[in-house]
């Protein structure tokens, strides 16, 4: 079985900060993420299927993207910021519209061979430091907000993803969003 995820990512210069802020936060920090992980917020959970399996997915994500664009707002994607949590911090987004993108598309794919039900994630987030203690949480929340500008006009794409033998995920497809807006002040 191959494992598949759907993802809200940001592309252009939001989406190099975050790689660059990644890169050199888990060199410094001992906090990388793990090894071909995807910088974007997970939409879908990943879940287990038939490699071949992959063209049913795309068609039904094309099918409900295609439904919902008549009331697609602009923008899709609200970008919250950079958020603390309790062993870490990450990114955090809001896209209602995208949430209800998901519920189409898992209410509507079929496949007989997908054992688990798909998880539609509540809370969009990103985890920019996981797993450190409380005392670094507030330094690595100072250095991911001077290096990652979350009021960038970004454009957004939402994708299905496969992860490959090698542990890399592989982009099938993408759509775009649009541009974004920023509530943080």
């Amino acid at each position: 079985m191959t494992k598949f995820a759907i993802f809200v990512c940001p592309t252009g210069t939001l989406a190099e900060q975050i790689k660059q802020f990644l890169a050199q936060s888990g060199d410094a920090q001992g906090t990388s993420r793990a090894k071909g992980s995807v910088p974007g917020f997970t939409l879908i959970e990943g879940f287990e299927e038939q490699g071949s399996a992959a063209p049913v997915y795309t068609q039904s994500l094309d099918r409900a993207f295609n439904r919902g664009l008549k009331s697609r707002p602009s923008p899709v994607v609200t970008m919250d910021g950079v958020v603390t949590k309790p062993d870490g911090c990450g990114m955090a987004i809001t896209a209602p519209w995208l949430k209800q993108v998901m519920v189409n598309f898992a209410c509507t794919v079929k496949s007989p061979t997908r054992k688990m039900p798909l998880r539609i994630q509540d809370e969009l987030g990103m985890p920019l430091a996981c797993g450190i203690d409380k005392k670094q949480v507030n330094a690595i929340v100072a250095q991911a907000e001077a290096a990652i500008d979350c009021k960038t006009p970004t454009q957004w794409e939402m994708r299905f993803y496969q992860r490959s033998p090698n542990q890399e995920w592989v982009c099938h497809r993408s759509w775009d969003l649009g541009d974004s807006q920023s509530s943080v002040n």
